[in-house]
């Protein structure tokens, strides 16, 4: 038996706890300031001062002040392209000519890259030009070599570019190995076959089927081709050297001479490849970079119980509540297991031709979780079925209203071919408050760029779901070149599911998994919406600086306070910092944040430990 006494003790204490529980709910309630967009940023027509490069004249024997890179090759190819943006990101100037007769030996500013669409351009007289450049400093890089027959026929190219043998013209490989401090990100090995999971097997999208070069001494490799076990080489197994190389240096008496075979620079893949190359070739190399890592949901939530008997054969529920019951609690797992924050691009409904209207209640629900989850809320502006994309606008703003939110929508996501239509509307509506644009990757534009004086673009960098091994170098490529990342999943997939692997459940395996795995050594740089990477992508493209070094200080001088560089020092470290803050990414890279104009780093060569027998 309880005695009285410890029974209204009992009910005491149950009514406190009910009390507080309610009571903090309640203030956490109150606190929670769902219709207000802390990482709005206010529309600004700062595009007009965007940092442009500069178009260099070979025939003109001027000094130039800054780095720039020649290209050689076909005029508007991928490789060019991928070329020009990368020197547009780190500031520099750039010339593309078709042939090396416009190159003087004896010009005042030799250029500090010079990148050759093939091997082709490299025979005879221009073989000896590039020799002689090369000598004097220049970064000599071989984008792709396309013909062994080009190469095992000409000893003195073989010997330029350090390679000692063609064992084949062609070789099937297994996979592929990329060492680590070329890219950021470390060593990893791209090796399908080795691996029983039939979802990695379905990431090998890499050229197998390649040139065998091997290379001699005095180069260094980056990455190599890898057979299974069982492969020999004239009888023999063969030796980590004997492996065909795919991208490798050719050092010989401080020599700079890189070459890379396949198409890793004809995308943007090649942007973080030219980055490692110089910082190779150099004592320190710093350049500006974002420092964004986004998280962008495409079409969710969504309102309306659009393709309702599908849902309810899947799932027993509508659309509605799938969404709220199932795919937003498993996003939340993922967003904080990965420490990325993720921007919900709303879309009300999807086809506005069949009369199913968006169900009204749910907007404050998703604002508040949201907010809770430091997410921020942009605006879709994809459809499946629709008279104009004006007449999706405006019925989207009337869903709105009539919820009575306050909410300011920074970002939009948009289809790629609809983006000229979009601009169209940029000043109407809720495009009134839009200042940044995304939409899925696409080669034809940069990631990063103004679409007009007042809209920033950030095109994806990954689908979150349909992974590749491709996909991974180049997000790797990306990181270490701009320090940023926009991975998206668009959710019309699921709401939309042609076959079983578009199901939620199937889906959301290799979505949680790809990102806590592909993204795990990128913690180093900062979560942020769009909204909020876009301001820090307005002071990217818009800055400009200069660096040297005295004694054991890098002195860097930027027009921008608040912005973000990185440093790759090599063998050294960073001792201290003036006029910003510096934080270790990876051994030697460090970003820097420049708190002011002027900022004075102090590197220290880093200590060895020698082991002993009582370590």
């Amino acid at each position: 038996m309880i005695s009285k006494r410890n029974f209204l003790s009992i009910v005491s204490m149950m009514a406190v706890l009910l009390f507080l529980f309610q009571f903090s709910m309640v203030f956490r309630d109150w606190k929670n300031t769902y219709d207000v967009n802390e990482n709005y940023q206010s529309k600004q027509a700062d595009g007009k001062n965007v940092w442009k490069q500069q178009k260099v004249d070979l025939k003109s024997d001027q000094i130039r002040d800054r780095d720039y890179l020649v290209f050689v090759g076909s005029s508007g190819g991928d490789m060019e392209r991928s070329a020009q943006r990368w020197c547009t990101y780190q500031k520099w100037n750039m010339a593309s000519i078709l042939s090396l007769n416009d190159i003087k030996t004896d010009m005042k500013t030799i250029p500090k890259m010079i990148l050759l669409e093939s091997e082709s351009y490299a025979k005879g007289k221009n073989l000896q030009k590039l020799k002689e450049i090369e000598k004097k400093g220049t970064i000599v890089i071989f984008g792709c070599l396309e013909n062994p027959e080009n190469i095992k026929n000409d000893k003195e190219l073989m010997k330029f570019l350090g390679i000692s043998k063609v064992v084949t013209d062609r070789t099937k490989l297994e996979g592929v190995k990329l060492f680590e401090g070329f890219l950021l990100g470390g060593e990893v090995v791209y090796d399908a076959e080795k691996s029983d999971d039939p979802l990695e097997k379905k990431k090998q999208d890499l050229n197998l089927n390649i040139p065998w070069y091997q290379v001699g001494s005095g180069t260094k490799i980056y990455m190599v081709g890898m057979f299974n076990e069982n492969k020999k080489l004239n009888g023999k197994k063969i030796k980590n050297e004997e492996l065909p190389t795919i991208v490798w240096r050719n050092g010989i008496s401080g020599g700079n001479v890189f070459a890379v075979v396949g198409d890793y620079m004809k995308d943007s893949t090649a942007m973080g490849f030219l980055d490692g190359m110089l910082s190779e070739c150099s004592e320190y190399t710093i350049y500006p970079v974002v420092n964004a890592q986004n998280f962008s949901m495409v079409d969710f939530p969504f309102f309306a119980n659009e393709n309702n008997e599908k849902m309810q054969e899947i799932y027993s529920q509508p659309v509605v509540s799938v969404i709220r019951d199932i795919i937003w609690p498993s996003l939340v797992s993922t967003s904080e297991k990965s420490q990325l924050k993720m921007t919900c691009f709303i879309q009300p409904q999807s086809d506005y031709l069949n009369q199913i209207e968006p169900m009204k209640g749910n907007l404050k629900f998703y604002l508040k979780q949201m907010k809770e989850q430091s997410a921020e809320a942009g605006i879709s502006m994809q459809y499946r079925k629709v008279n104009s994309l004006a007449d999706k606008q405006r019925e989207d703003e009337n869903f709105f209203n009539e919820e009575g939110s306050s909410y300011k929508y920074g970002a939009a996501a948009v289809n790629y071919e609809n983006l000229p239509l979009l601009l169209n509307l940029q000043n109407t509506g809720l495009m009134k408050n839009v200042s940044t644009i995304t939409c899925a990757r696409t080669e034809e534009t940069p990631i990063l760029s103004y679409c007009t004086d007042s809209i920033t673009l950030q095109t994806a960098t990954n689908d979150a779901v349909d992974y590749k091994y491709s996909d991974d170098i180049r997000m790797r490529s990306i990181q270490s070149v701009l320090a940023y990342t926009n991975i998206m999943y668009d959710f019309q997939q699921v709401f939309y599911p042609e076959k079983k692997e578009d199901e939620w459940q199937n889906v959301q395996k290799r979505f949680s998994g790809n990102i806590t795995t592909y993204w795990a050594n990128f913690k180093g740089f900062e979560s942020t919406t769009l909204s909020k990477s876009s301001g820090r992508i307005r002071t990217f493209l818009n800055l400009d600086y200069r660096h040297y070094k005295k004694d054991d200080h890098v002195m860097l001088n930027t027009t921008h306070t608040k912005s973000w560089f990185l440093l790759r020092t090599n063998a050294k470290i960073v001792k201290k910092i003036k006029g910003g803050k510096s934080k270790k990414i990876e051994d030697g890279i460090y970003l820097i944040y420049a708190a002011s104009n002027k900022v004075d780093i102090t590197l220290k060569q880093q200590k060895l430990h020698y082991y002993s027998k009582t370590d």
